[in-house]
């Protein structure tokens, strides 16, 4: 399967609901990319278990996900687990070399943790990284101002 035929399949299943989801679940039981999806929406009912469980399932089938890796993180991140979540986003950061996301979001994590400098530093490697990314470029931006504004009195 292509990388394109791979994003088709997985733009698919975001206009789905739980319960259309499920059902494709019972035809593929080892898509990581169904559970993975299947863990979004739990995650988005705030049904966490039921998320992280999916989620975890799709690790075990590819555990060099870095999209599985990055959305466990954020799960992570979510529920204030902050070691976790930087084990997840610097693994999806290995695994998805060309993609800004993970270092936001790892920026978050320290930016919650209050480790500036860390901060600071993965706002710069998500623009270095993909340096078309108006998000990546958005959020340096917002956190350099805000940086501005708390180093000012």
């Amino acid at each position: 399967m292509t990388n394109d035929d791979r994003y088709a399949r997985i733009d698919h299943y975001a206009t789905l609901d739980l319960d259309s989801l499920l059902a494709l679940e019972y035809e593929s039981p080892r898509d990581a990319d169904l559970l993975v999806a299947i863990g979004r929406s739990y995650f988005r009912l705030h049904q966490f278990d039921q998320s992280l469980a999916y989620y975890k399932r799709a690790l075990k089938i590819d555990p060099n996900d870095g999209w599985t890796h990055l959305y466990l993180g954020n799960w992570c991140f979510a529920l204030a687990c902050y070691d976790e979540a930087v084990d997840h986003f610097e693994e999806a950061i290995r695994l998805l070399p060309g993609v800004a996301c993970p270092h936001w979001c790892l920026a978050e994590v320290f930016e919650e943790q209050g480790y500036w400098t860390r901060t600071e530093r993965h706002y710069r490697q998500a623009v270095e990284t993909e340096p078309a990314s108006d998000t990546a470029r958005q959020k340096l931006e917002a956190w350099l101002a805000k940086e501005s504004d708390r180093r000012c009195p």
